[in-house]
């Protein structure tokens, strides 16, 4: 009656109309042909890049619904189609009639059930679309592109699931599966980007596209970060290109494309590779137009500052920090160079740390028991996935590294040479138990055989601040940035304590570690801290002083340790020493440890 009724009013045959496909609707309706519809009209929900729907209220301002990280996508394309009032912009679909028999399998397939594992899917995937890569006309059209860019996020959402369930290194097999995946998805980002320059695409579907384009390369950065893998070739060379065409300069601060991309300008500037899986993927989905708003980002000419980057729209390079390395004068006289300041949004996360405060201090005021619960889903808008302890400390790092960049002070030299490694803060601790002393060795050196095992890695190069190393057998033991690690070079020198500062792994089976050295020594000893509803003492090292960096002892405790200004630490030896200390404030605050500088309480209670 439909199809008679449209045919009858407007002298149409029924085969000249278009079908526009709507997620979440129950019912097919025929609505008539594109040209003939408003505005209004044309907007309609994507079928396979389905948005997030946000979370309200939060520390700062509202959160749009537009500008969220993309999730997972839909394994199937909705059923059910319909016309209603739209919200956005979205693919149109022609008849059926457009659409050769093979591209019509083809598009069945992509919406089909995936294979049990994402390495066989994937393999489906590059088989089906063989022949095909950027540069060519998409067959199908926006129909197949849609239904490509649905298929392969949902195989790179089943992918970081895998990735954030396993510690690094990640095993050989699915670190090769990653890199395959994050080219499939570069591929069809670049499908995006061909089909936004296109003559007579209008700014309407172009902002999609770019939009879409720069979805997969998030889920792209992600993964290669997941598994400290190089992203692949041409990424961000590809990012620019879609961030042209969007003309994100221009964009309000709201937009989705110019949010999109401006998030993963800020994760590329927040030193990924020094993050946990966990930190990276909450993150990502934490930026959104609160914060990625407020950014400075501008197509002139940055002066120079502590916090000022530059991007080459024309290089395949990540954003570069003005206090590395300054923008060429090439790029400031053809006018090629973005610039980005990331120090505004570092102070709205200073508003949210306050938030966060607030939240943990009225909780242990209300007498709650046990470690910190993580952030309910409606408070101030903050994703699942990590503490309110986690939470605070990620916010703090990250607004300590948009506020200032980080320069390494003293240059590294080259150097080659084995040490023994110690993995993770218990097993330093049980090197520096006082068993082996009872035959008068010195501190942390044993006859009887190690307690844990120690594993023996290769120094790349050094400095009076830290090193790097590399393991290319694989370490035994997992590895995370903000874990503690103990090295030496030599059985009889003590061993030195450092920070993991980031993790690289340039190929399956090869692991490297950038260090930040915070002791020379240690010694073995337990915490109690006073206020804790838990009366119970932590393992923790005691750190000797070391000039300029640090004019106190320390102590490098389990992250959650540190509760008040005063606590007491035992240390057994040959005797047993007790003391009452005063804590003078944090200096460091990692996923796994705490650092804190200490002076002996002179009025002890």
């Amino acid at each position: 009656e439909e199809r008679a009724l449209f045919g009858a009013t407007t002298g149409k045959a029924n085969d000249d109309h278009l079908i526009f496909l709507i997620c979440r609707c129950e019912k097919p309706r025929i609505i008539g042909q594109g040209v003939g519809l408003s505005k209004a009209h044309r907007g309609f929900c994507s079928v396979f890049l389905v948005s997030c729907a946000m979370r309200a209220a939060s520390p700062c301002d509202a959160i749009d619904d537009r500008v969220r990280a993309p999730r997972k996508c839909p394994r199937r394309a909705p059923k059910a189609i319909e016309c209603g009032a739209p919200t956005s912009t979205t693919w149109q679909m022609e008849a059926s009639s457009a659409i050769t028999d093979d591209e019509r399998n083809l598009i069945s397939w992509l919406q089909g059930e995936p294979e049990a594992s994402v390495c066989d899917d994937l393999a489906a995937f590059s088989g089906r679309l063989q022949g095909l890569r950027p540069g060519q006309a998409v067959p199908g059209g926006p129909a197949l592109l849609e239904a490509a860019a649905g298929r392969v996020l949902d195989m790179a959402q089943r992918m970081r699931s895998q990735l954030l369930a396993v510690q690094l290194p990640v095993p050989t097999d699915l670190y090769e599966t990653c890199g395959r995946l994050c080219v499939a998805l570069l591929d069809v980002a670049a499908w995006f980007a061909d089909r936004a320059d296109a003559d007579g695409s209008r700014a309407s579907e172009r902002g999609e596209d770019c939009l879409s384009g720069l979805s997969l390369l998030t889920e792209l950065y992600v993964l290669s970060n997941l598994a400290a893998a190089p992203v692949p070739a041409g990424m961000w060379r590809l990012a620019h290109r879609l961030a042209q065409a969007a003309d994100v300069l221009a964009a309000v601060p709201d937009d989705p494309v110019r949010c999109t991309y401006l998030r993963l300008v800020a994760i590329g500037t927040s030193q990924p590779e020094g993050l946990t899986g966990r930190e990276l993927a909450w993150a990502v989905e934490f930026l959104d137009v609160r914060i990625l708003g407020v950014a400075g980002f501008d197509g002139s000419a940055s002066e120079s500052g502590a916090a000022s980057w530059w991007i080459d729209t024309a290089a395949d390079l990540a954003p570069q920090a003005d206090a590395r390395r300054p923008v060429p004068d090439e790029l400031v006289r053809e006018r090629r160079s973005w610039s980005f300041n990331p120090r505004p949004m570092a102070q709205k996360l200073g508003e949210c740390v306050e938030w966060i405060t607030a939240h943990m201090t009225a909780a242990e005021l209300a007498g709650m028991q046990g470690d910190v619960e993580p952030l309910a889903a409606d408070d101030g808008g903050f994703p699942a996935g990590l503490s309110a302890l986690e939470t605070l400390a990620l916010l703090r790092r990250l607004r300590s590294q948009w506020m200032v960049t980080p320069v390494r002070e003293q240059p590294r030299r080259q150097n080659q040479y084995v040490v023994q490694v110690c993995m993770g803060l218990a097993a330093i601790w049980e090197l520096g138990q006082p068993r082996g002393q009872e035959r008068g060795q010195p501190h942390g050196q044993h006859s009887r055989a190690e307690p844990v095992q120690l594993q023996e890695w290769v120094v790349l190069n050094e400095s009076p601040g830290g090193l790097a190393i590399m393991s290319v057998a694989g370490a035994r033991a997992n590895v995370e940035a903000g874990a503690a690690l103990a090295l030496r070079r030599d059985p009889q020198q003590p061993w030195s304590v450092c920070i993991v500062r980031w993790v690289r792994s340039e190929m399956p089976g090869q692991i490297e570690l950038g260090l930040q050295l915070i002791g020379v020594s240690f010694q073995s000893v337990r915490v109690g801290f006073r206020g804790r509803a838990a009366q119970q003492t932590a393992p923790a090292l005691a750190l000797p002083v070391m000039e300029p960096v640090r004019r106190h002892p320390a102590m490098l405790t389990p992250a959650g340790t540190y509760a008040s200004r005063r606590f007491v630490f035992v240390r057994d030896g040959k005797g047993v020493y007790v003391a009452q200390a005063r804590a003078l404030g944090l200096d460091m605050q990692t996923p796994g440890v705490e650092l804190f500088q200490y002076e002996i309480d002179p009025y002890p209670i």
